[in-house]
């Protein structure tokens, strides 16, 4: 990748769950606002391998089947960024992911915002903090939050950040089917009407902060979940599983199709791990990151 005078960096990318998600309504340019709580997960993660080089533009280079090399969440990153900075430099990137494709885990998300934060740590006018999330909002509903990190409630089309203090640590069985969600296509069956039931998103907040764990337990909730169990069936197998084994709580992350199922009781936990592993290869024992 490197002569070995270049400056490189290897950075570790976490991923996420939503622990709510509400969709509010459609702005006249297609995008979807949202409120939704995103809470960040230890694993899986991805490596983003990063080193300056003669030139300008990024170079990727991707093993993973799906992603294109010239287009996707971090090429984007870089065109916006260096449109708003001026700030072009060569750049040669080895992206090795952990976190799987197209499973609402926010992996690309997650990706972008961290070459956004590179970059902007090596500009000579760096661009303020929240300058950059604007423009992670134009790259997806998610960016903003992974720039930020931390426990956060996020509004509008993601850019609208609020800082959610809980030092609740939830111990997590992710669990992935295999295939992949369109989350354009999701959004784009969802039925907004007077009939949709729309989550407390104020309770979940609330209660994270307050430490009420029932009550998280009790309002999760997300609008697109419905969606996807409609178009695969698999999703809501999973869910169902997962509360015979035991699951305080267990939610659709974001589009789908992954899902997440906290758990109280380690025994519980760890049993549960294994029976889901047998059937299901992206299966993850993970915890929150708490920012408190």
């Amino acid at each position: 990748m490197d002569d070995g005078t270049m400056e490189t960096a290897a950075l570790r990318i976490g991923c996420k769950v939503n622990l709510t998600l509400r969709i509010t309504g459609v702005r006249p340019n297609g995008w979807h606002e949202l409120d939704t709580v995103f809470l960040p997960l230890a694993e899986p993660s991805d490596t983003l391998r990063l080193a300056l080089r003669p030139g300008g533009g990024l170079a990727l280079h991707c093993a993973e089947p799906g992603i294109d090399p010239e287009n996707n969440t971090l090429t984007k990153a870089y065109r916006l960024f260096a449109e708003a900075s001026g700030f072009r430099p060569g750049v040669e990137a080895v992206l090795e992911k952990g976190i799987p494709h197209g499973a609402g885990l926010g992996g690309g998300s997650a990706d972008a915002a961290a070459l956004l934060g590179w970059l902007n740590a090596r500009a000579p006018e760096p661009l303020p903090l929240p300058e950059l999330v604007g423009l992670a909002a134009r790259i997806g509903a998610d960016v903003p939050f992974c720039v930020v990190g931390n426990t956060y409630l996020a509004e509008g089309i993601g850019e609208i950040l609020t800082p959610v203090k809980s030092n609740i640590k939830f111990d997590i069985l992710l669990v992935k089917p295999p295939f992949s969600v369109s989350t354009p296509s999701v959004y784009k069956s969802l039925v907004l009407d007077e009939n949709t039931t729309h989550p407390d998103i104020d309770k979940i907040k609330n209660a994270l902060e307050d430490g009420n764990v029932s009550v998280i337990y009790e309002n999760l909730g997300n609008m697109l979940e419905d969606v996807t169990l409609k178009m695969y069936g698999e999703v809501g197998k999973i869910k169902e599983n997962l509360k015979n084994l035991g699951a305080s709580a267990v939610l659709m992350s974001g589009s789908g199709p992954s899902v997440f199922a906290i758990f109280d009781d380690r025994q519980k936990l760890d049993g549960a791990y294994k029976i889901m592993k047998e059937k299901y290869k992206q299966t993850y024992l993970t915890s929150t990151i708490n920012n408190v």
